[in-house]
C-alpha cells in the first residue's frame, strides 16, 4: 500500500468517525468534493496546508495523521546503563532462570542489611570464640558483597570488588597463619584481574 492510499484511508475513516459527508468535509476545508474523493483513494495528496487544517479539524497531531511515529521524548532515551538493564531483563536470564525471579532474588539480596550482618558476625565471632584480632575482616566484606550483585545484576566481571576481595584473603591468611610473605604476591594478580575482565566484558 503507497503512502498516497494509507494516508487516503485514514482521511475516510476519521471523515466516517465524525459523521461527515464528502460535501461536508469538503466545504470545511473549502475545497471541491472531487478533491476529497482524490484524497481518499488516494489518487491525489492533500497540501500542507490543508493536511494541517484536517489535523486540526479532527483534534489530532499532524504525525498521526499521516501515520508517523511521534519524536521520542528526552526521558524517554536510553542511555548505557538502561540498556543493559534491558538485556538483564530478558524474560530468561543464561542460566535459564525466569528473569523476573532472578530480578526479584537480586532486590532481596540488595535489600538485605548486610552491614548490619557483617556486624552480628563480628561480634558471634569475638565473643563466642574470642576471635576479636580477625574478627574485624568480616567487615572488608561488605563492598565485596555488593560488587557480587553488581556484577550478577549487569553480567559483567568488571564491577568485582577484586582489591578489597584480595586484601580480605591477604589479611586471613596472614594473621591466621602468618602468611604476610609470600601472600603479598597476591596484590600483583589485581591487573591481571582488571584486564580479563574488561576483555571479557567486551566480547559478551
Amino acid at each position: 500500500m503507497t503512502n498516497g492510499e494509507m494516508l487516503g484511508n485514514k482521511l475516510y475513516e476519521l471523515r466516517k468517525q465524525a459523521g461527515l459527508s464528502q460535501e461536508a468535509f469538503a466545504e470545511k476545508l473549502g475545497v471541491s468534493r472531487q478533491a476529497v474523493s482524490k484524497w481518499e483513494c488516494g489518487a491525489s495528496l492533500p497540501d500542507t496546508d490543508n493536511l494541517i487544517t484536517i489535523a486540526n479539524l479532527y483534534n489530532i497531531s499532524l504525525d498521526e495523521l499521516i501515520g508517523r511515529p511521534a519524536p521520542a521524548k528526552p526521558d524517554e532515551a536510553q542511555d548505557e546503563d538502561d540498556k543493559e538493564d534491558a538485556e538483564a531483563e530478558a524474560y530468561y536470564s543464561d542460566d535459564g532462570t525466569p528473569a523476573d525471579t532472578k530480578r526479584k532474588t537480586l532486590r532481596i539480596l540488595h535489600a538485605l542489611p548486610y552491614p548490619i550482618f557483617a556486624t552480628a558476625v563480628f561480634l558471634l565471632w569475638g565473643f563466642l570464640l574470642d576471635g576479636w584480632g580477625i574478627a574485624w575482616t568480616v567487615f572488608i566484606t561488605i563492598p565485596v558483597y555488593y560488587s557480587v550483585l553488581e556484577c550478577v545484576r549487569t553480567k559483567r566481571f568488571s564491577p568485582f570488588a577484586y582489591p578489597v576481595f584480595i586484601t580480605f584473603v591477604y589479611c586471613i591468611l596472614g594473621m591466621q597463619w602468618d602468611l604476610w610473605h609470600p601472600c603479598w604476591i597476591l596484590y600483583i594478580t589485581i591487573p591481571i584481574y582488571y584486564a580479563a575482565a574488561s576483555a571479557i566484558d567486551k566480547r559478551k
